[in-house]
């Protein structure tokens, strides 16, 4: 699983310096499917907010739905159901893991520095 520290980050002190961003929802209409829009949309989403300077971007999925190997496809790790990943620490010192919602899959890619 890629971590803060695999991803090439060191740990901050102040979880405001991680700028990440949350991709609310991806729909392509069903005729559509299939000739890579959904791909072009994740992609220029990604070149935008890597231009303004966020270091991170995930979102999650219904687990019925089945997109893991999807957004897997388009370059982002998917945790497992129930599973987070490091995002950081406070200032006392615990990590902070994000992680899907009950019923959700999460899925994520962090800017390389």
């Amino acid at each position: 699983m890629e971590t803060i520290q695999k991803a090439g980050y060191e740990m901050h002190a102040l979880l405001a310096m991680l700028k990440y961003v949350k991709i609310k929802s991806l729909a392509v209409a069903e005729p559509a499917r299939g000739r890579g829009v959904g791909a072009a949309l994740l992609k220029r989403c990604a070149q935008v907010y890597w231009q303004l300077d966020f270091m991170l971007l995930y979102g999650g999925f219904e687990i019925e739905r089945a997109l893991g190997p999807y957004y897997a496809r388009q370059g982002f790790t998917v945790l497992e159901p129930g599973e987070t990943t490091d995002i950081g620490y406070v200032l006392t010192g615990r990590p902070i893991g994000l992680g899907a919602g009950p019923g959700e899959q999460l899925f994520f890619r962090w800017k390389r520095s």
